[in-house]
């Protein structure tokens, strides 16, 4: 049981950052459409828009990262790495983003699934968020916060 705990983390950042990677490919291939059924779970998870093709490279950052650090996590055993928590922490960052937008700003404007996602995505993020963490100090982790947020401000600006 504890192996499956140990190794359950960064599976589930390994299946978030091929899932960036597929909407990536489908966005640039111009197969995308936000009413198939499996991109509803990752409406905030994956924020594009359907009119500007730039701000697909935060998927695409979000993905590679996610593979480079599942590949660190296997090659050099580190489930807590550099790209991993870039990956989670620009997630974090995207979904206060996306939150504020929907809640506050645009409280008029959205739909019932982008609050359901919303809520799904911050229930998600969570839990990852606590599980890997949980053993970690901020003064570590203070270059990827602050790198993290630089890219995902610069997303939503190219948006």
């Amino acid at each position: 049981m504890k192996n499956l705990k140990e190794n359950l983390l960064p599976v589930v950042l390994l299946y978030l950052s091929l899932m960036c990677l597929y909407v990536s490919y489908s966005f640039i291939m111009k197969d995308y459409n936000i009413t198939k059924s499996i991109y509803q779970p990752y409406k905030t998870f994956v924020q594009l828009s359907s009119s500007h093709y730039r701000n697909v490279i935060i998927t695409i950052i979000k993905g590679l990262a996610g593979l480079t650090g599942f590949g660190i996590y296997l090659t050099k055993g580190k489930k807590v790495n550099y790209f991993s928590t870039l990956l989670l922490l620009i997630s974090i960052f995207e979904l206060i983003i996306v939150a504020c937008l929907q809640f506050v700003v645009l409280k008029d404007f959205s739909n019932y699934i982008d609050k359901t996602g919303i809520v799904i995505s911050a229930v998600l993020f969570i839990g990852l968020s606590y599980f890997y963490f949980k053993d970690s100090e901020i003064k570590k982790l203070f270059p990827q916060i602050i790198l993290s947020f630089f890219i995902t401000i610069s997303s939503y600006y190219l948006h």
